[in-house]
């Protein structure tokens, strides 16, 4: 068995990388990286494998070089190269641009990388492959509240907040028919917001400081926090569902060999909008925060600097998922394959944040 992957340089996509690794059963990894500034491809790679979370791993590092090819954009592209028609090929879709932008200038930018990229590396490689997993979001279906079911493609009308929503759910739907067409397996595997490591060591690692850390990033070291309050507009009834990375690592790697077309990788429990967000910035010392419940941006009168900057930068992203409708995943088929690790919500949150100050929001420079 071989493996096709993508998005192995962002937060999910290496640690997905790492899980495979450890089955023994798979003969070839071919990587798509793209080359970055100064860096190749190989080199990205060799940074990876250099981290912290890889280094350790001595029995997977020992045969690297037998295993792993890795290709640029340019080399991918051409899988006559280097793929047989007739070869056990599964294909690990895991690359995907998060924008949260509601800016209507960045939906064309956020389809070409996600729809576009998607649909052309199944028509390049739909020849060589017995299946597609493609890795979505469980918000791809959008704000519409209740109990969400694994299947996004029955006759639930979607109420997408951003582009982003939009374009994964449009390229699940192309994939379902393409995969018909050519008779190739297509699978769908939907995390939702990733968070750090609960499992593997380190603890709270994460390669990506990104959503719910962008708060705690923003009132960290906030030179406007010292004579500014903020008022958070908020759905009181409503939370976010945040999922460590490793575990949902742990669950594509079980699944992607399974016969499950739609899977959404999920908690069963959303964080409460208000105990989390208290938590994630009391973490980073500010105390001069309150909260409106579901009061509309355009309604907060007088607003200071601070309140003008947040609802103006990561407030205007994240305000569509703070003012959602409550909602819950039926994560029974999920936990039949992998029991979901037991941890308190709100001190999951504060230990992540603690990690992401100790190394001061910094990214992986992948």
């Amino acid at each position: 068995m071989n493996i096709i992957l993508t998005g192995v340089t962002g937060t999910l996509g290496s640690q997905i990388l790492l899980e495979l690794l450890k089955n023994e059963t798979i003969e070839k990894f071919t990587l798509l990286i793209r080359d970055k500034k100064n860096l190749s491809a190989q080199q990205r790679f060799q940074r990876i494998i250099e981290n912290d979370f890889f280094s350790t791993q001595t029995r997977i590092l020992s045969n690297l070089k037998q295993r792993v090819q890795v290709f640029n954009s340019d080399e991918f592209f051409n899988p006559s190269k280097y793929l047989l028609e007739e070869e056990n090929n599964y294909f690990i879709h895991s690359a995907g641009y998060v924008n949260l932008s509601t800016d209507i200038s960045q939906k064309e930018l956020i389809f070409e990388e996600n729809f576009s990229f998607a649909k052309k590396i199944f028509k390049t490689f739909h020849f060589y492959i017995k299946k597609f997993t493609y890795i979505s979001t469980a918000f791809a279906i959008g704000d519409i509240g209740g109990k969400i079911e694994n299947n996004y493609h029955n006759n639930t009308t979607p109420n997408y907040r951003n582009a982003y929503e939009e374009s994964k759910h449009k390229t699940e739907k192309h994939l379902l028919k393409q995969g018909h067409k050519n008779n190739v397996q297509i699978q769908i595997l939907r995390p939702s917001v990733i968070g750090g490591n609960i499992i593997n060591k380190p603890i709270n690692y994460i390669s990506k400081y990104m959503v719910y850390y962008l708060v705690g990033k923003f009132f960290y070291k906030n030179p406007l926090l010292e004579k500014n309050g903020i008022r958070l507009s908020v759905n009181f009834k409503s939370g976010l569902n945040i999922i460590p990375v490793d575990y949902v690592a742990k669950v594509i790697t079980i699944v992607f060999l399974k016969n499950i077309q739609e899977l959404n990788i999920v908690h069963n429990k959303c964080t409460n909008l208000v105990t989390g967000l208290t938590r994630i910035i009391e973490t980073v010392g500010y105390k001069q925060f309150s909260f409106l419940d579901n009061v509309s941006t355009h309604n907060i009168q007088n607003m200071n600097k601070l309140e003008k900057f947040y609802y103006s930068s990561i407030g205007n992203h994240l305000s569509p998922y703070t003012s959602s409708k409550p909602y819950e995943f039926n994560t029974k088929k999920l936990e039949g394959i992998l029991p979901l690790p037991q941890y308190n919500l709100e001190d999951y949150l504060e230990q992540t944040i603690i990690y992401a100050m100790e190394n001061n929001f910094r990214n992986e420079k992948w």
